[in-house]
């Protein structure tokens, strides 16, 4: 299993992880804010690399501006998070870059570094409302990373992609 997403920078991936570790919950793998559902890739992973670096072409840094905490009645708990037009439209052109394992997101997708998961809805809701402000409220997005999950949840990097970088 494949997925594209966004690391977020070392004092806020601190910060996110202290919080796991404070309240004794994680995520699915290290914090990170995916650009795409999770995916199958049944061709060479070097193929992958390159498809995706024909996607990512020409796509530039763009701000990823950070809201509040909220959860999902599945037992998820997150930051919400905002990027705006270059976040949509970079989400939309990885759509086609292979179907999703499981239609989770859909096109109502909320972008969001997940905190938690598999909490009761009550659990999540509280641990919501506790929860410390980040240290920042924003960062610059400058890189996506390509990931292969390696065994229920630990995220091997395979690539990384600067954005901004077009071929002329």
């Amino acid at each position: 299993m494949y997925g594209v997403l966004v690391w977020p920078p070392e004092d806020m991936r601190r910060f996110l992880e202290d919080l796991q570790a404070l309240h004794g919950i994680r995520g699915f793998g290290p914090p990170h804010l995916n650009l795409r559902q999770p995916f199958d890739w049944p061709y060479e992973e070097e193929a992958l690399r390159i498809a995706l670096a024909g996607i990512l072409r020409g796509h530039a840094p763009f701000r990823l501006r950070l809201g509040g905490w909220g959860y999902f009645p599945q037992g998820v708990v997150y930051l919400r998070a905002y990027g705006g037009t270059p976040f949509r439209r970079l989400y939309h052109a990885l759509e086609p870059l292979a179907p999703p394992l499981k239609e989770i997101e859909g096109p109502s997708y909320l972008p969001h570094i997940t905190l938690a998961l598999g909490l009761s809805e009550e659990e999540a809701r509280r641990l919501a409302q506790e929860l410390p402000a980040p240290p920042r409220r924003s960062f610059l997005v400058k890189e996506v990373a390509l990931v292969r999950d390696e065994d229920e949840g630990h995220l091997q990097e395979v690539a990384r992609f600067p954005l901004g970088i077009s071929e002329n």
